[in-house]
């Protein structure tokens, strides 16, 4: 018994210090490990945002206030900081000569987009060229948008919007109360036009209905750190993670609702185009030159998907956002009046020829890409190579952001850079893509498009859609704020989710005076009935 008990306290005693040696070892070649592998570079990473253990800021992107706490942070930490959600690496520029020298002038390598299994892979089957990495695919569907989306097209375009700007004085006339989703039926009857050449004249109808639902599971997976697997990419192929994670169901389910879709929307479009019905539209082009291009069927259709997604929402809730902006201070909206009244005054409604002449309605424009860019966070590039800015070592792979929150309302470039003051623009000469282009990035009027290769692709359709519809809107109507209703002009007063879309609100329009109602109506009474003829455009494919 004696010798048992010795025998059982020496394996003990042999189990504990085993168990005590293995951790020692273990930690020892932990040690040695990060030494080994140890990347002196990394004491040139820039200043970092301290955060929780592990979490470190994946909770940050969760947050409907991310803007106010971005610039806080930019304040704090200048230039350039950087953030960690996960094991992921943000930098953040918030000054427009970074984003000009590394998204600009270094574009080769910060023109792809960071590792997302769940939002690229799965719930996009790799066809969504917005997430796409920078590869052969993103390059062929980048240089069908660009084809679609020239300066050249958007003038030809222009049919389009003057015809769907007129229907929407009227829309505005008979129910202002519903301008919101007016807005909305605007924007999505232009390019639903474009792409496959059908209106859209209701906004309750099937179409829109399929595309707010394809839009409405984008927001779902774009927003940066909404799903472990994109935060960790490498859990995508851990068989533990994914035996208590149905990321991958909830992706294949998404891609699926969102393939069927565009593929009904396409198929559509290919029966009218054999029954001879079809209007022409990129989308019939494309049909019969997809294969040329190296593409398969279902990519082409999500290409034309891609310009429903970046056509439709984004122009409306700048319109609505211009609204409630203009609301925050109705003198802008007096010295809109005084503007038109001089260069157009009653007896017609505003062109596309007036922009030159009307600083003011174009400083509206700018003033409200400035105040709301169109997301909560940033606009997102991935290196593909390690890089320096400015002592700055920036790891391959990092999620580089343009920091707009900081960018568009640094005190320095914009006195009083919460209020919307159109009248900072009047001397600013350049529409966005020739800010864009231009080499000093101080003089770029904001980054709310983007920059780099990844800029983007439809800022000249979209810039005269909303110079128009602001500049019309403006011509015809009286804005003000209704009685027991209170505005929100502060990011809370934004929709959840990543987007910075109003939450919808109240505002009276009424018609200027009974000659401005009868011009508009007239007017859209003749279109009506002469109907809209854009076969005269020049497709490219």
């Amino acid at each position: 018994m004696a010798a048992n008990d010795r025998f059982s306290g020496l394996l003990l005693f042999v189990q504990h210090h085993f168990f005590l040696s293995t951790l020692v070892i273990a930690g020892f070649a932990l040690v040695g490990y990060k030494i080994a592998t140890y990347d002196k570079r990394h004491r040139h990473l820039p200043p970092e945002v301290p955060g929780w253990p592990i979490v470190n800021q994946t909770l940050l992107q969760q947050q409907e206030d991310a803007p106010p706490i971005l610039r806080g942070w930019a304040e704090k930490y200048g230039e350039i900081f950087r953030t960690k959600a996960g094991v992921t690496t943000f930098i953040w520029l918030n000054s427009p000569e970074s984003v000009k020298e590394l998204f600009d002038r270094r574009s080769a390598i910060y023109s792809s987009r960071h590792e997302m299994p769940m939002a690229f892979q799965y719930a996009t089957g790799g066809k969504r060229i917005t997430l796409s990495p920078y590869n052969a695919i993103w390059r062929t569907s980048r240089a069908v948008f660009h084809k679609v989306l020239t300066p050249k097209m958007a003038e030809e375009y222009s049919v389009i919007q003057g015809f769907e700007a007129k229907q929407l004085s009227v829309d505005l006339l008979n129910k202002p109360r519903d301008f919101y989703k007016h807005n909305r039926r605007y924007a999505a009857s232009v390019i639903f036009q474009v792409t496959y050449g059908w209106r859209i004249p209701e906004w309750d109808c099937d179409d829109v209905r399929n595309i707010f639902d394809v839009l409405g599971r984008f927001v779902q997976v774009r927003r940066p750190g909404q799903w472990t697997v994109d935060v960790v990419p490498g859990f995508a192929d851990d068989p533990i993670f994914n035996m208590f994670s149905n990321w991958k169901k909830v992706g294949r389910s998404f891609h699926d609702k969102d393939n069927a879709i565009f593929m009904e929307f396409w198929n559509r479009l290919k029966r009218s185009i054999e029954d001879g019905t079809a209007a022409h539209c990129f989308g019939k082009v494309l049909q019969s030159s997809y294969e040329k291009q190296g593409l398969n069927e279902s990519q082409a259709a999500w290409i034309c998907g891609g310009l429903l997604e970046a056509g439709s929402e984004t122009t409306s809730s700048t319109l609505n956002n211009f609204i409630l902006l203009a609301l925050s201070n109705p003198e802008s909206i007096r010295l809109a009046h005084e503007e038109l009244d001089r260069v157009v005054g009653t007896s017609r409604t505003p062109t596309f020829a007036d922009e030159r002449d009307l600083p003011f309605i174009r400083g509206m424009v700018k003033e409200t890409l400035r105040l709301r860019p169109i997301n909560k966070f940033g606009n997102n590039h991935c290196n593909t190579e390690d890089d320096w800015y400015k002592g700055y070592f920036i790891p391959k792979g990092s999620i580089v952001m343009a920091n707009w929150w900081a960018i568009q309302f640094d005190p320095n470039r914009f006195p009083e850079p919460d209020k919307f003051l159109p009248g900072r623009w009047l001397d600013y000469p350049y529409t966005a893509a020739q800010a864009a282009a231009i080499a000093d990035g101080t003089k770029r009027d904001h980054f709310t498009y983007g920059g780099g290769r990844r800029i983007c692709a439809g800022m000249h359709v979209a810039e005269k859609s909303l110079f128009i519809n602001i500049a019309r809107l403006m011509w015809g109507f009286d804005m003000a704020a209704v009685d027991g209703f209170p505005l929100d002009f502060t990011i809370k007063g934004m929709q959840p989710g990543s987007g910075t879309i109003p939450k919808p609100f109240e505002c009276a329009i009424t018609p200027r005076s009974e000659q401005h109602e009868r011009l508009m109506r007239d007017e859209w009474a003749q279109a009506e009935e002469e109907g809209i003829d854009f076969s005269h455009i020049k497709w490219s494919s």
